[in-house]
């Protein structure tokens, strides 16, 4: 049985898009403050999801899951925050290369699977409840606040990251699972990853590609 009622897990999943909209732009905005802001993400989503899974029913599949995304993204996570700290030093050569290769190529993979991988622990751990036997959402603003923070933030963190590939298979496989099994939360994190896809469709279309907001001097 659920640890409290389910309308609280929806409202910790809202906390959880809050933590992830925050934590994955505020560094970029903020200057020369942005790295030590930045130590904080971590913290801060790993216990949001943590509350998310403790108010859902316990199953080990969805824990180990959840340790998983937890180790990928904290770790993809670290390797991206030391990397890119390093990077705002003048670089050039072979120094300038092994930054970017850790911070945008494989700091960014890391870290976004991760952040997709915890999303899908959540969606997995409601599949055990036994309070979730209808798609609908027991409070349609707070899934449509979370649906869109949680959306925006996919697809301004993998447009940026370079990712957005990520961010497509990923929704595809969401849309998929919702289609055969919705729940009230995984319809939520489907919404959302469907919202990034589409919002990343219409990047592409008008630029013709996917360029990063800092290729184009909007960071």
């Amino acid at each position: 049985m659920s640890r409290v009622p389910a309308m609280g897990s929806e409202r910790l999943l809202l906390v959880l898009a809050g933590c992830f909209f925050v934590f994955h732009h505020a560094p970029s905005l903020a200057g020369n403050a942005g790295d030590w802001i930045d130590l904080a993400t971590p913290f801060a989503v790993v216990a949001a999801t943590a509350a998310v899974l403790c108010s859902l029913p316990t199953a080990r599949a969805a824990t180990v899951l959840a340790l998983i995304g937890g180790l990928l993204y904290v770790d993809g996570h670290g390797i991206h925050l030391a990397a890119n700290s390093i990077g705002h030093e003048t670089l050039s050569g072979d120094a300038k290369s092994v930054t970017h290769f850790w911070d945008e190529t494989f700091g960014h993979i890391e870290w976004h699977l991760g952040w997709m991988t915890l999303i899908a622990a959540i969606a997995l751990a409601e599949a055990y409840s036994q309070e979730t036997r209808t798609w609908r959402p027991r409070s349609y603003p707070i899934a449509v606040a979370t649906a869109a923070l949680l959306g925006f933030t996919l697809f301004t963190g993998t447009v940026e990251g370079g990712t957005w590939w990520l961010e497509l298979a990923a929704a595809v496989v969401f849309l998929v699972w919702t289609l055969r099994a919705p729940r009230p939360l995984l319809v939520t994190c489907a919404g959302a990853f469907a919202l990034a896809a589409a919002l990343i469709g219409v990047w592409a279309i008008w630029h013709g590609g996917v360029p990063q907001f800092s290729q184009l001097g909007w960071l």
